[in-house]
């Protein structure tokens, strides 16, 4: 077990807890309930942030949002803060490229899996089921196994950390470790095995430490997002976001039960805002509006109150014609009670006849722009099409509607699978439809190119696994958002994965292609996509014969 007294945070002259404030703290109560972030005996014990950690649905918390750690975190059935301690190291490159994450599953899920190489490491890596996750695991088999002393095993350590340059150095410690293996008795295969562990995994490893301030945070905001998720899903969107981009966060808050209304001149402050179950678009999302004039609209109206139409919004503001008509276009004067294109009318009269908006002559043009605006009346709305297409123009995602909700003819048919049914179909051949979120490519072992696409449907998230051979047929086809059309094998072991076996994009009509030109050929690796690098873990956790069958058939 973990000593929580070991990471406590610092403390202030007066004895209480530093916590450095970057935005306001949450309020103590809500609905009469007692709420403190800092409680960690209410926090690790709260039953809503156990179960949304251990099912993975961790999308917009710090850390563990990602694809591959919201799969490990189903595998491992995470719910405690030293599991989760732990699956923050275990998902460092260093430790799945030793084949030790696959492992430390394994041993977590079957006690009849730890084996100890040496029967000793029990008593120092018992916690961790003979698996060296932390920094500091390799300095406790450096010095309790190898027998090197303090100093050589943090030598070792800080070596295998790219912290020593000189490659002399570290062929003395190497020789160092052996000699000392030999000297405790160890045999050539237990000798060469720790040095494996250790070389391969520890330059990426996280110290305990820093795992646990890792896990610690991510406990916090797992539990705001049950109990406050309006408020925390728009800290995330006002925050930029974070592994995804806003329209999946925007997505996720629908998936959740959240209303998300446009921005509104009356009702939106700068950043988003969430109340109750709803969260409000702040102006900052409205791309072709100036933080100034984003900023000017909120002071305007707090101190002098709400605007009553479009030309007290003008006569107060004095907002330029391009900006104000992307507030109409989007939906941001929808307050006023007319239709889009009447405001739109409105506005190109104001701006012909800019003596109307004159704060000096507001007395004097009274009758004559209540006449303006009963001759400029019209009924006419923009179409759903229309728009969703400024929506995606304006916020870089759509509010009014799910792009997959213009492909119904296609989702709804019976041979679709459905995000949510997953399970159901364990090892069995599906199709399935899917929007893009994310992407990453990476080199296997074998120095080929596959790719891992996150995608969503109306239902839920999933991952389509696309290996070389199939990734070289399809490779220039997964460069666009879809929708995609797929076709494959549902591995469930790994997550919600789909391990493709054909793929197409439904209408390249309806859909806004990338310029970029993707490839499974080496030299383009890495040109389009950042890659992280616990991805490369993800390769080799897949069920061999599962790949077989997807291929084969």
């Amino acid at each position: 077990m973990i000593d929580l007294t070991k990471y406590s945070l610092p403390a202030g002259k007066n004895g209480k807890t530093l916590i450095p404030q970057i935005r306001p703290p949450l309020p103590r109560q809500k609905g009469g309930v007692e709420f403190d972030i800092y409680d960690y005996e209410m926090l690790f014990s709260d039953p809503g942030t156990k179960e949304l950690i251990r099912e993975g649905k961790t999308i917009g918390c710090f850390y563990i949002e990602s694809p591959g750690m919201r799969s490990l975190l189903r595998r491992l059935s995470c719910d405690t803060f030293e599991m989760l301690t732990a699956a923050s190291s275990v998902i460092r490159p260093g430790v799945a490229e030793s084949g030790m994450m696959q492992e430390f599953i394994a041993r977590h899920k079957d006690p009849k899996r730890r084996k100890y190489l040496v029967p000793e490491i029990e008593k120092y890596l018992g916690e961790t089921y003979g698996v060296m996750i932390y920094q500091e695991d390799v300095i406790k088999v450096a010095h309790h196994i190898a027998g090197l002393t303090l100093e050589e095993a943090d030598l070792l350590r800080r070596a295998m950390s790219g912290k020593m340059r000189s490659h002399k150095a570290m062929e003395k410690v190497k020789e160092k470790f052996f000699a000392s293996c030999k000297e405790r008795g160890l045999g050539k295969y237990e000798s060469n095995e720790l040095w494996r562990q250790i070389e391969s995994f520890a330059g990426y490893a996280f110290c305990k430490a820093h795992s646990a301030s890792f896990a610690l945070l991510s406990f916090q905001v797992a539990y705001l997002k049950v109990h406050y998720p309006a408020e925390f899903m728009a800290g995330v969107l006002s925050n930029g976001g974070g592994y995804y981009s806003s329209a999946v966060y925007i997505q996720e808050a629908k998936r959740m039960g959240l209303r998300v209304l446009l921005p509104s001149v009356n009702r939106s402050t700068y950043e988003y805002h969430g109340f109750d179950k709803v969260i409000r678009i702040g102006l900052m999302a409205v791309k072709m509006l100036s933080k100034k004039t984003a900023q000017k609209i909120v002071r305007e109206r707090e101190k002098n109150g709400v605007y009553q139409n479009l030309h007290d919004f003008l006569e107060r503001t004095q907002t330029g014609y391009e900006e104000t008509a992307v507030l109409i276009k989007c939906g941001a004067m929808d307050c006023f009670g007319k239709t889009r294109p009447t405001l739109m009318r409105l506005l190109d009269v104001y701006f012909r006849h800019r003596e109307l908006i004159n704060p000096e002559n507001v007395d004097l043009f009274a009758g004559e722009i209540s006449e303006l605006e009963k001759k400029v009346e019209t009924k006419t709305q923009y179409s759903i099409n229309e728009i969703c297409a400024i929506e995606y123009e304006t916020f870089g995602y759509m509010v009014s509607r799910h792009p997959l909700n213009f492909f119904e003819r296609y989702i709804e048919r019976n041979d679709i699978l459905k995000a949510k049914d997953m399970p159901k179909m364990d090892g069995k051949r599906v199709k399935m439809i899917g929007w893009f979120m994310t992407s990453k490519r990476i080199k296997t072992k074998k120095g080929e190119i596959m790719k891992f696409l996150s995608l969503e449907d109306l239902t839920g998230t999933f991952e389509a696994v696309l290996f070389p051979k199939v990734y070289s047929h399809v490779a220039d086809l997964t460069m666009s958002m879809g929708p995609y059309l797929l076709q494959g094998i549902v591995d469930m072991e790994n997550g919600f994965n789909l391990v493709v076996e054909k793929l197409a994009v439904l209408s390249a009509k309806e859909i806004n292609v990338s310029l970029e030109k993707d490839s499974s050929e080496n030299q383009y690796f890495g040109d389009v996509e950042k890659i992280t690098e616990e991805e490369f873990a993800l390769v080799d956790s897949l069920d061999k014969e599962k790949i077989r069958t997807a291929y084969l058939g």
